[in-house]
């Protein structure tokens, strides 16, 4: 999730592009008669378990993961989930929360039988991550919690500032951590191509994702201290979330491990060579080889 996205994005206009390619075995499931689309890529039949993606806010499955699909897929299944409003997926009228992501994705999981899966979320992927190793523990191999927090607390204040107050103008210490105007052009591409509603739908999500920004959303350290299954939390040297809060969650998560990439802004974490190995390494740990 990219705090401030919609004081930023709405003075940015978008292109026509191509269609993205389609993804192989792409299915829906529905929940509460509202369909949610997936995708799996690799071998379901694999004795391994399966990766689940969780992408980021007002991002996608492709946009999110096109990079590391292959890479993570050699030996195994992956499936990523286009969450409400995101992708292919479309927006409904109720709020996006964690709670209702989490359903969502539980139903692709139940669709597809998969009892446990090794789940890999990124930005606002990372929170529902969270919310899923607390509340539904059981689902979950492993946990890779990349670019966010276990609260509001760990975004940079005038992250914070910004969510709350669209007309903030970011100073110029953050713009250069900010989504550039080509990642935003290629998320309002994302509406276009693969939403349902269309580029229209784009400003809707944001205010829901907004909301669900300032709600009482996170987990106290109580809670991320029950964790049990092996968590690595992986943040960029320039990310919107404190180098001090990951080492915390680090330190809090019992036995997890921490990952600063250097050079590395928000979503340029996504760009970094070295995320799918060590991804790889958490879940081989994980799986004892």
């Amino acid at each position: 999730m990219i705090p401030g996205l919609a004081a930023i994005s709405l003075i940015l206009c978008a292109a026509a592009a191509s269609l993205v390619p389609a993804a192989a075995m792409a299915e829906t499931v529905t929940m509460d008669g509202h369909r949610v689309w997936y995708r799996v890529e690799g071998d379901p039949a694999s004795a391994h378990a399966p990766i689940l993606l969780l992408h980021g806010g007002m991002m996608n499955t492709d946009l999110s993961w096109s990079d590391m699909i292959p890479r993570l897929s050699q030996d195994r299944a992956v499936i990523g989930i286009d969450q409400q409003g995101h992708g292919h997926t479309a927006d409904r009228p109720t709020p996006i929360t964690l709670a209702s992501m989490r359903a969502d994705t539980l139903a692709v999981m139940d669709a597809l039988q998969i009892d446990r899966a090794h789940v890999v979320g990124f930005s606002l992927g990372g929170m529902l991550g969270l919310d899923m190793a607390v509340n539904a523990p059981d689902r979950v191999a492993s946990l890779s919690v990349i670019s966010a927090g276990q609260d509001g607390d760990g975004f940079l204040p005038e992250l914070v500032l910004m969510n709350r107050d669209p007309s903030h103008v970011p100073s110029p210490d953050l713009v250069p951590l900010l989504p550039s105007p080509k990642d935003f052009l290629d998320m309002r591409r994302g509406y276009q191509d693969q939403n349902p509603g269309g580029s229209g739908a784009m400003v809707p999500v944001m205010h829901k994702l907004g909301a669900l920004l300032n709600s009482d959303w996170g987990f106290s350290d109580d809670q991320i201290a029950t964790i049990g299954m092996p968590v690595m939390v992986l943040i960029g040297d320039r990310d919107f979330i404190r180098p001090a809060h990951a080492v915390h969650m680090a330190e809090t998560i019992p036995d997890a491990w921490l990952a600063v990439l250097p050079d590395s802004t928000h979503l340029g974490v996504l760009d970094r060579p070295e995320l799918p190995g060590l991804v790889l390494d958490l879940i081989t740990s994980a799986e004892g080889d």
